[in-house]
Protein backbone atom coordinates (compact mmCIF):
# COMPACT_ATOMS: atom_id res chain seq x y z
CA UNK A 1 0.00 0.00 0.00
CA UNK A 2 1.48 3.33 -1.08
CA UNK A 3 0.42 6.38 0.89
CA UNK A 4 1.26 10.04 0.91
CA UNK A 5 1.92 12.17 3.98
CA UNK A 6 2.30 15.81 3.03
CA UNK A 7 3.01 16.82 6.64
CA UNK A 8 6.41 15.16 6.37
CA UNK A 9 7.58 18.15 4.32
CA UNK A 10 6.59 20.85 6.78
CA UNK A 11 7.02 19.70 10.35
CA UNK A 12 7.60 23.30 11.40
CA UNK A 13 3.87 23.93 11.13
CA UNK A 14 2.79 21.16 13.48
CA UNK A 15 2.47 23.33 16.56
CA UNK A 16 1.25 26.48 14.93
CA UNK A 17 -2.43 25.68 14.67
CA UNK A 18 -2.85 24.36 18.20
CA UNK A 19 -3.66 27.88 19.30
CA UNK A 20 -6.44 28.14 16.73
CA UNK A 21 -8.27 25.13 18.14
CA UNK A 22 -10.36 26.76 20.81
CA UNK A 23 -11.52 29.39 18.36
CA UNK A 24 -13.48 26.56 16.78
CA UNK A 25 -15.47 26.32 20.01
CA UNK A 26 -16.33 30.01 19.69
CA UNK A 27 -17.36 29.69 16.06
CA UNK A 28 -19.44 26.63 16.88
CA UNK A 29 -21.27 28.58 19.58
CA UNK A 30 -21.93 31.23 16.94
CA UNK A 31 -23.06 28.90 14.18
CA UNK A 32 -25.26 26.52 16.11
CA UNK A 33 -27.50 29.17 17.74
CA UNK A 34 -28.06 30.68 14.30
CA UNK A 35 -29.29 27.33 13.05
CA UNK A 36 -31.17 26.49 16.24
CA UNK A 37 -34.90 26.32 15.64
CA UNK A 38 -34.55 25.77 11.91
CA UNK A 39 -35.95 22.27 11.81
CA UNK A 40 -35.37 22.07 8.07
CA UNK A 41 -31.65 22.32 8.78
CA UNK A 42 -31.64 19.31 11.08
CA UNK A 43 -29.66 21.15 13.78
CA UNK A 44 -32.06 20.27 16.58
CA UNK A 45 -32.37 17.48 19.12
CA UNK A 46 -29.47 15.35 20.32
CA UNK A 47 -26.86 15.36 17.58
CA UNK A 48 -23.09 15.21 17.24
CA UNK A 49 -21.13 17.15 14.65
CA UNK A 50 -17.56 16.87 13.48
CA UNK A 51 -15.92 20.31 13.34
CA UNK A 52 -12.90 20.77 11.07
CA UNK A 53 -10.71 23.85 11.33
CA UNK A 54 -8.99 24.27 7.97
CA UNK A 55 -5.87 26.42 7.79
CA UNK A 56 -6.19 28.13 4.41
CA UNK A 57 -2.65 29.45 4.72
CA UNK A 58 -1.91 25.88 3.54
CA UNK A 59 -4.49 25.33 0.84
CA UNK A 60 -6.11 21.97 0.14
CA UNK A 61 -8.84 21.02 -2.32
CA UNK A 62 -11.53 21.30 0.37
CA UNK A 63 -10.31 24.64 1.73
CA UNK A 64 -7.14 24.11 3.73
CA UNK A 65 -4.97 21.89 5.91
CA UNK A 66 -7.10 20.05 8.47
CA UNK A 67 -5.38 21.49 11.54
CA UNK A 68 -8.01 20.68 14.16
CA UNK A 69 -10.79 18.12 14.48
CA UNK A 70 -13.48 18.50 17.10
CA UNK A 71 -16.68 16.84 18.26
CA UNK A 72 -19.57 19.05 19.35
CA UNK A 73 -22.63 17.38 20.88
CA UNK A 74 -25.94 19.24 20.90
CA UNK A 75 -28.82 18.66 23.29
CA UNK A 76 -32.03 20.47 22.35
CA UNK A 77 -30.14 23.18 20.49
CA UNK A 78 -27.55 23.80 23.22
CA UNK A 79 -23.92 22.71 23.18
CA UNK A 80 -23.68 19.87 25.70
CA UNK A 81 -20.03 18.85 25.20
CA UNK A 82 -16.97 19.57 23.08
CA UNK A 83 -13.76 17.66 22.45
CA UNK A 84 -10.98 18.80 20.13
CA UNK A 85 -7.85 17.12 18.83
CA UNK A 86 -4.91 18.86 17.16
CA UNK A 87 -2.27 17.86 14.65
CA UNK A 88 0.38 17.11 17.28
CA UNK A 89 -1.84 16.19 20.22
CA UNK A 90 -1.61 12.43 19.86
CA UNK A 91 -2.16 11.92 23.61
CA UNK A 92 -5.43 13.80 23.94
CA UNK A 93 -8.04 12.46 26.39
CA UNK A 94 -10.22 9.71 24.97
CA UNK A 95 -9.43 7.04 22.43
CA UNK A 96 -7.84 9.30 19.84
CA UNK A 97 -4.14 8.68 20.38
CA UNK A 98 -3.81 7.41 16.82
CA UNK A 99 -6.29 9.79 15.19
CA UNK A 100 -3.82 11.80 13.14
CA UNK A 101 -1.52 8.81 12.60
CA UNK A 102 -4.31 6.75 11.04
CA UNK A 103 -3.87 5.81 7.39
CA UNK A 104 -7.05 5.71 5.31
CA UNK A 105 -7.76 4.48 1.81
CA UNK A 106 -8.29 7.04 -0.93
CA UNK A 107 -11.20 6.49 -3.31
CA UNK A 108 -9.78 9.00 -5.77
CA UNK A 109 -9.63 11.27 -7.51
CA UNK A 110 -7.63 9.50 -10.18
CA UNK A 111 -5.89 12.77 -11.09
CA UNK A 112 -4.25 12.71 -7.63
CA UNK A 113 -3.75 8.97 -7.00
CA UNK A 114 -2.34 8.32 -10.48
CA UNK A 115 -0.04 11.36 -10.44
CA UNK A 116 1.58 10.41 -7.11
CA UNK A 117 1.15 6.64 -7.40
CA UNK A 118 -0.68 6.33 -4.07
CA UNK A 119 -3.87 4.72 -2.82
CA UNK A 120 -3.85 5.87 0.82
CA UNK A 121 -3.02 8.89 2.96
CA UNK A 122 -2.83 10.01 6.56
CA UNK A 123 -6.27 11.02 7.81
CA UNK A 124 -5.03 14.60 8.19
CA UNK A 125 -3.95 14.63 4.53
CA UNK A 126 -6.93 12.80 3.07
CA UNK A 127 -8.91 15.84 1.87
CA UNK A 128 -7.72 15.53 -1.72
CA UNK A 129 -11.13 15.30 -3.43
CA UNK A 130 -12.12 18.13 -5.74
CA UNK A 131 -14.53 19.75 -3.28
CA UNK A 132 -15.85 19.54 0.27
CA UNK A 133 -19.13 17.96 -0.83
CA UNK A 134 -17.23 14.98 -2.29
CA UNK A 135 -14.89 14.69 0.68
CA UNK A 136 -17.32 15.09 3.60
CA UNK A 137 -19.22 11.78 3.35
CA UNK A 138 -15.93 9.87 3.09
CA UNK A 139 -14.54 11.77 6.09
CA UNK A 140 -17.68 10.89 8.02
CA UNK A 141 -17.08 7.22 7.27
CA UNK A 142 -13.31 7.34 7.91
CA UNK A 143 -13.82 9.14 11.22
CA UNK A 144 -16.17 6.38 12.36
CA UNK A 145 -13.76 3.64 11.24
CA UNK A 146 -10.85 5.26 13.11
CA UNK A 147 -12.63 6.42 16.28
CA UNK A 148 -15.88 4.43 16.48
CA UNK A 149 -17.85 7.69 16.71
CA UNK A 150 -20.76 8.38 14.41
CA UNK A 151 -21.45 12.02 13.53
CA UNK A 152 -24.62 13.54 12.13
CA UNK A 153 -22.82 16.12 10.03
CA UNK A 154 -19.59 17.99 9.38
CA UNK A 155 -18.85 21.72 9.58
CA UNK A 156 -15.60 23.10 8.17
CA UNK A 157 -14.30 26.60 8.96
CA UNK A 158 -11.11 28.35 7.89
CA UNK A 159 -8.99 31.18 9.27
CA UNK A 160 -10.70 33.73 7.03
CA UNK A 161 -13.89 32.92 8.93
CA UNK A 162 -12.11 33.56 12.25
CA UNK A 163 -11.01 37.01 11.09
CA UNK A 164 -14.42 37.90 9.67
CA UNK A 165 -16.26 36.96 12.86
CA UNK A 166 -13.83 38.92 15.04
CA UNK A 167 -14.33 41.89 12.75
CA UNK A 168 -17.94 41.89 13.96
CA UNK A 169 -17.41 41.02 17.62
CA UNK A 170 -14.61 43.58 17.99
CA UNK A 171 -11.21 43.43 19.73
CA UNK A 172 -10.44 41.85 23.06
CA UNK A 173 -7.61 42.62 25.48
CA UNK A 174 -5.51 39.82 26.96
CA UNK A 175 -2.68 40.49 29.39
CA UNK A 176 -2.44 44.04 28.08
CA UNK A 177 -2.34 42.91 24.43
CA UNK A 178 -5.15 43.92 22.07
CA UNK A 179 -6.26 41.07 19.80
CA UNK A 180 -8.17 42.23 16.71
CA UNK A 181 -9.43 40.73 13.48
CA UNK A 182 -6.27 42.01 11.80
CA UNK A 183 -3.76 40.36 14.08
CA UNK A 184 -5.59 37.34 15.52
CA UNK A 185 -4.18 34.77 13.08
CA UNK A 186 -0.68 36.24 13.31
CA UNK A 187 -0.79 36.20 17.12
CA UNK A 188 -2.13 32.66 17.17
CA UNK A 189 0.68 31.50 14.92
CA UNK A 190 3.18 33.42 17.04
CA UNK A 191 2.02 32.05 20.38
CA UNK A 192 1.77 28.48 19.18
CA UNK A 193 5.10 28.70 17.36
CA UNK A 194 7.01 30.16 20.32
CA UNK A 195 5.26 28.33 23.15
CA UNK A 196 6.09 24.76 22.15
CA UNK A 197 8.33 24.44 25.16
CA UNK A 198 5.86 26.21 27.44
CA UNK A 199 2.47 24.58 27.05
CA UNK A 200 1.10 26.38 30.12
CA UNK A 201 1.34 29.83 28.51
CA UNK A 202 -0.07 28.49 25.24
CA UNK A 203 -3.01 26.91 27.06
CA UNK A 204 -3.63 30.10 29.04
CA UNK A 205 -3.63 32.21 25.89
CA UNK A 206 -6.02 30.00 23.95
CA UNK A 207 -8.38 29.43 26.87
CA UNK A 208 -8.59 33.13 27.69
CA UNK A 209 -9.15 34.02 24.06
CA UNK A 210 -11.99 31.51 23.73
CA UNK A 211 -13.73 32.58 26.92
CA UNK A 212 -13.52 36.27 26.05
CA UNK A 213 -14.93 35.67 22.58
CA UNK A 214 -17.79 33.54 23.86
CA UNK A 215 -18.56 36.20 26.48
CA UNK A 216 -18.70 38.86 23.76
CA UNK A 217 -21.04 36.72 21.71
CA UNK A 218 -23.32 36.10 24.69
CA UNK A 219 -23.49 39.79 25.55
CA UNK A 220 -23.85 41.06 21.98
CA UNK A 221 -26.93 43.03 20.98
CA UNK A 222 -29.64 41.77 18.64
CA UNK A 223 -28.37 44.00 15.78
CA UNK A 224 -24.88 42.58 16.30
CA UNK A 225 -26.22 39.02 16.22
CA UNK A 226 -28.00 39.82 12.96
CA UNK A 227 -24.74 41.19 11.58
CA UNK A 228 -23.05 37.95 12.60
CA UNK A 229 -25.74 36.03 10.74
CA UNK A 230 -25.12 38.05 7.57
CA UNK A 231 -21.38 37.52 8.00
CA UNK A 232 -21.76 33.76 8.24
CA UNK A 233 -23.99 33.71 5.17
CA UNK A 234 -21.34 35.65 3.23
CA UNK A 235 -18.65 33.25 4.46
CA UNK A 236 -20.83 30.37 3.26
CA UNK A 237 -21.25 31.92 -0.20
CA UNK A 238 -17.49 32.47 -0.42
CA UNK A 239 -16.81 28.88 0.79
CA UNK A 240 -15.08 29.74 4.05
CA UNK A 241 -17.85 27.99 6.01
CA UNK A 242 -18.91 24.58 4.68
CA UNK A 243 -21.65 22.31 6.00
CA UNK A 244 -22.48 18.68 5.27
CA UNK A 245 -25.17 17.66 4.75
CA UNK A 246 -26.12 21.00 3.19
CA UNK A 247 -29.72 21.61 4.21
CA UNK A 248 -32.03 24.49 4.97
CA UNK A 249 -33.01 27.71 3.27
CA UNK A 250 -30.26 29.82 4.88
CA UNK A 251 -27.31 27.71 3.80
CA UNK A 252 -28.31 26.13 0.51
CA UNK A 253 -24.84 26.21 -1.04
CA UNK A 254 -22.81 25.49 2.08
CA UNK A 255 -21.73 22.06 0.86
CA UNK A 256 -19.31 23.57 -1.65
CA UNK A 257 -20.62 21.36 -4.45
CA UNK A 258 -19.35 21.81 -7.96
CA UNK A 259 -22.07 23.06 -10.25
CA UNK A 260 -23.09 20.82 -13.10
CA UNK A 261 -23.67 22.78 -16.29
CA UNK A 262 -24.20 21.79 -19.88
CA UNK A 263 -21.92 24.57 -21.14
CA UNK A 264 -18.31 25.48 -20.49
CA UNK A 265 -16.77 25.45 -17.00
CA UNK A 266 -13.49 25.86 -15.12
CA UNK A 267 -12.95 24.43 -11.64
CA UNK A 268 -9.42 24.53 -10.22
CA UNK A 269 -8.40 22.61 -7.09
CA UNK A 270 -4.95 23.38 -5.64
CA UNK A 271 -3.08 21.36 -3.01
CA UNK A 272 -0.01 22.89 -1.37
CA UNK A 273 2.81 20.35 -1.02
CA UNK A 274 5.09 20.87 1.96
CA UNK A 275 5.63 24.62 1.69
CA UNK A 276 4.12 25.52 5.07
CA UNK A 277 2.22 28.81 5.40
CA UNK A 278 2.86 29.95 1.84
CA UNK A 279 -0.65 30.62 0.60
CA UNK A 280 -0.98 33.83 2.59
CA UNK A 281 1.62 35.28 0.19
CA UNK A 282 0.41 33.78 -3.10
CA UNK A 283 -1.88 35.68 -5.47
CA UNK A 284 -3.74 33.75 -8.16
CA UNK A 285 -4.93 34.87 -11.58
CA UNK A 286 -7.13 32.97 -14.05
CA UNK A 287 -6.80 34.10 -17.69
CA UNK A 288 -9.24 32.44 -20.06
CA UNK A 289 -9.65 33.00 -23.77
CA UNK A 290 -12.15 30.95 -25.75
CA UNK A 291 -12.51 30.94 -29.52
CA UNK A 292 -16.00 29.83 -30.49
CA UNK A 293 -16.22 27.98 -33.79
CA UNK A 294 -19.08 27.89 -36.28
CA UNK A 295 -19.99 24.28 -35.43
CA UNK A 296 -20.50 25.11 -31.73
CA UNK A 297 -17.18 23.70 -30.57
CA UNK A 298 -14.37 25.82 -29.13
CA UNK A 299 -10.63 26.19 -28.69
CA UNK A 300 -9.72 27.38 -25.20
CA UNK A 301 -6.54 28.84 -23.74
CA UNK A 302 -6.40 28.75 -19.94
CA UNK A 303 -3.50 30.25 -17.98
CA UNK A 304 -3.17 29.84 -14.21
CA UNK A 305 -0.72 32.31 -12.70
CA UNK A 306 0.80 32.18 -9.21
CA UNK A 307 2.56 35.30 -7.92
CA UNK A 308 4.67 34.05 -5.01
CA UNK A 309 5.49 36.92 -2.64
CA UNK A 310 7.04 34.61 -0.05
CA UNK A 311 10.77 34.32 0.55
CA UNK A 312 10.61 30.56 0.04
CA UNK A 313 9.54 28.41 -2.93
CA UNK A 314 5.89 27.53 -3.48
CA UNK A 315 5.11 23.92 -4.43
CA UNK A 316 1.54 23.24 -5.55
CA UNK A 317 -0.33 20.38 -7.20
CA UNK A 318 -2.98 21.97 -9.41
CA UNK A 319 -5.90 20.19 -11.08
CA UNK A 320 -8.34 21.98 -13.36
CA UNK A 321 -11.64 20.41 -14.35
CA UNK A 322 -13.05 21.33 -17.77
CA UNK A 323 -15.94 19.93 -19.87
CA UNK A 324 -15.99 16.21 -20.70
CA UNK A 325 -14.40 15.28 -23.98
CA UNK A 326 -11.91 18.16 -23.87
CA UNK A 327 -8.75 17.35 -25.81
CA UNK A 328 -5.45 18.84 -24.60
CA UNK A 329 -3.57 20.30 -27.56
CA UNK A 330 -0.60 21.94 -25.81
CA UNK A 331 0.72 22.92 -22.39
CA UNK A 332 3.59 25.13 -21.34
CA UNK A 333 4.99 26.80 -18.26
CA UNK A 334 6.88 30.00 -17.58
CA UNK A 335 9.98 30.54 -15.39
CA UNK A 336 9.48 27.62 -13.01
CA UNK A 337 9.61 23.85 -12.71
CA UNK A 338 6.62 21.86 -13.97
CA UNK A 339 5.74 18.17 -13.73
CA UNK A 340 2.90 17.10 -15.98
CA UNK A 341 0.49 17.73 -17.43
CA UNK A 342 -1.54 14.63 -16.76
CA UNK A 343 -4.95 14.16 -18.36
CA UNK A 344 -7.63 12.09 -16.66
CA UNK A 345 -11.39 11.85 -16.97
CA UNK A 346 -14.27 11.54 -14.54
CA UNK A 347 -18.03 11.67 -14.46
CA UNK A 348 -18.87 14.82 -16.40
CA UNK A 349 -15.39 16.35 -16.66
CA UNK A 350 -11.84 16.17 -18.00
CA UNK A 351 -9.00 16.93 -15.56
CA UNK A 352 -5.66 18.58 -16.36
CA UNK A 353 -3.12 18.15 -13.53
CA UNK A 354 0.36 19.60 -13.03
CA UNK A 355 2.80 20.05 -10.16
CA UNK A 356 4.18 23.58 -10.22
CA UNK A 357 7.17 24.96 -8.31
CA UNK A 358 7.30 28.76 -8.16
CA UNK A 359 10.53 30.21 -6.81
CA UNK A 360 10.54 32.78 -4.03
CA UNK A 361 9.46 36.29 -5.05
CA UNK A 362 8.72 35.25 -8.63
CA UNK A 363 5.69 34.64 -10.83
CA UNK A 364 4.96 31.27 -12.38
CA UNK A 365 2.22 30.06 -14.64
CA UNK A 366 0.93 27.06 -16.55
CA UNK A 367 -1.06 27.34 -19.79
CA UNK A 368 -3.37 24.71 -21.25
CA UNK A 369 -4.66 24.87 -24.82
CA UNK A 370 -7.51 22.48 -25.47
CA UNK A 371 -10.43 21.75 -27.78
CA UNK A 372 -13.96 21.39 -26.42
CA UNK A 373 -16.77 19.64 -28.26
CA UNK A 374 -20.07 21.40 -28.74
CA UNK A 375 -20.71 23.80 -25.85
CA UNK A 376 -22.86 26.46 -27.54
CA UNK A 377 -26.65 26.35 -27.36
CA UNK A 378 -28.60 27.63 -30.35
CA UNK A 379 -32.26 28.56 -30.50
CA UNK A 380 -32.40 29.38 -34.19
CA UNK A 381 -32.50 33.10 -33.47
CA UNK A 382 -29.46 33.44 -31.23
CA UNK A 383 -26.60 31.38 -29.83
CA UNK A 384 -25.79 31.17 -26.12
CA UNK A 385 -22.31 30.59 -24.66
CA UNK A 386 -22.16 30.02 -20.89
CA UNK A 387 -19.11 29.63 -18.68
CA UNK A 388 -19.15 28.69 -14.98
CA UNK A 389 -15.98 29.63 -13.06
CA UNK A 390 -16.02 27.83 -9.75
CA UNK A 391 -14.02 29.22 -6.85
CA UNK A 392 -12.03 26.85 -4.67
CA UNK A 393 -12.95 26.79 -0.98
CA UNK A 394 -10.47 28.56 1.30
CA UNK A 395 -8.97 30.81 -1.36
CA UNK A 396 -9.89 34.42 -0.66
CA UNK A 397 -9.74 35.90 -4.16
CA UNK A 398 -8.74 35.29 -7.74
CA UNK A 399 -8.19 37.88 -10.45
CA UNK A 400 -10.28 36.74 -13.40
CA UNK A 401 -9.78 37.79 -17.02
CA UNK A 402 -12.16 36.35 -19.62
CA UNK A 403 -12.27 37.04 -23.36
CA UNK A 404 -14.60 35.43 -25.90
CA UNK A 405 -13.89 35.36 -29.63
CA UNK A 406 -17.07 34.87 -31.67
CA UNK A 407 -17.26 32.93 -34.95
CA UNK A 408 -16.55 35.00 -38.07
CA UNK A 409 -19.49 37.18 -39.04
CA UNK A 410 -21.21 36.90 -35.63
CA UNK A 411 -22.42 39.87 -33.59
CA UNK A 412 -22.77 39.98 -29.80
CA UNK A 413 -26.23 40.77 -28.43
CA UNK A 414 -25.38 40.73 -24.73
CA UNK A 415 -22.46 39.82 -22.47
CA UNK A 416 -22.00 39.14 -18.76
CA UNK A 417 -18.69 39.21 -16.84
CA UNK A 418 -16.56 39.33 -19.97
CA UNK A 419 -13.51 41.51 -19.35
CA UNK A 420 -10.40 41.98 -17.27
CA UNK A 421 -9.53 42.37 -13.60
CA UNK A 422 -12.71 40.83 -12.28
CA UNK A 423 -12.43 40.01 -8.59
CA UNK A 424 -13.56 36.42 -8.02
CA UNK A 425 -14.55 35.84 -4.38
CA UNK A 426 -17.34 33.34 -5.10
CA UNK A 427 -18.52 31.29 -8.07
CA UNK A 428 -19.02 33.37 -11.22
CA UNK A 429 -21.07 33.03 -14.36
CA UNK A 430 -19.96 34.34 -17.75
CA UNK A 431 -22.30 34.44 -20.73
CA UNK A 432 -22.44 35.73 -24.28
CA UNK A 433 -25.51 35.79 -26.50
CA UNK A 434 -24.76 36.32 -30.19
CA UNK A 435 -26.20 35.87 -33.66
Amino acid sequence: MAYIGMDNHHNSHTGRCIAVALLVVFLATLLFPLLDGLSVSGFVGDKTYLIIMQDNDEIRSTGGLMAVLGLVTLHNGNIASTEFHYVTTFTSPGNYSSLWNAIVQLDGPESFTKFFGVNAALLSDSNVQYDFASFAPKMQSDFYNVTGNRVDGIIALDLTAVEAVMNVTGPITMSGEVITSRNVVDRLHYYSGTAQGDKTSLSTFTSTLMLDLVRQLRDSSIPQKLTLLRTVRTLEAEKHVLIYPSEGFLFRNAGGERETRSGDFISTADITLGTAKADFGVNRTIDYHVELLADGSAVSTLTLTYANDCWWDYDVFSTTLVPPGAELVAANNASHALKGPQVTSGAGFTAFSSRILVSANTIGSVTYVYKIPSIVRGSGIAHHYDLAVQKQAGIVRYALNVSVQLPPGSTAISTENVGSNLGLTRDAHVSVVYR
